[in-house]
């Protein structure tokens, strides 16, 4: 990593379950850099006007930072992108921590989710693989009983991004915990 980024990012199709990687061009990163910008390029590439924020339209972004991973002091935010919604319009959040420098070491600048899925699933991702897994077992958790099964699924070094019950039911405020 070289440049400060990756030059890929993992598209996730939640509705046929394809996981797949983007090769980003540099001057996409020359202009947007990473992170936020980079985010919201691809998301206004991808997303079609009029498209339901929970529908199978709308695309969620997880972005590592551009400086993450490079040694940077305090670089470690990640973002969250999509189409809000609560609003209908751009949405974003951002979050410290280590969930950043692990999209990174996973080899990619942002992990993308489109479609929705049948039944719960969650990414598995460990750099050298990534795949949807069944969450069934997960469905009607809080956050923390999620985080501490996915922590316990995926052995030392892991990392969690989750929803709890009112992400599940589709609540307009609910959050990701990380």
């Amino acid at each position: 990593m070289d440049k400060g980024y990756m030059g890929k990012v993992l598209v996730v199709d939640l509705g046929t379950g394809a996981v797949k990687t983007e090769t980003i061009p540099d001057n996409v990163y020359e202009n947007y850099l990473s992170g936020l910008g980079l985010g919201a390029y691809l998301l206004f590439q991808w997303i079609p006007p009029g498209a339901d924020p929970l529908g199978p339209d709308n695309v969620l972004g997880f972005m590592s930072g551009l400086l993450t991973g490079t040694g940077s002091l305090f670089t470690g935010r990640w973002m969250v992108v999509g189409k809000s919604p609560l609003t209908g319009c751009w949405g974003d959040a951002n979050c410290g921590g280590n969930f950043s420098p692990a999209i990174k070491r996973c080899g990619y600048d942002g992990i993308f989710f489109r479609g929705v899925s049948e039944r719960p699933v969650y990414l598995y991702c460990d750099g050298a693989r990534a795949e949807l897994r069944d969450a069934s077992a997960l469905w009607g958790k809080d956050t923390i009983e999620t985080e501490e099964a996915l922590l316990k699924a995926g052995g030392p070094g892991s990392r969690v991004a989750c929803i709890g019950p009112a992400g599940e039911r589709l609540s307009l405020i609910a959050g990701i915990s990380n």
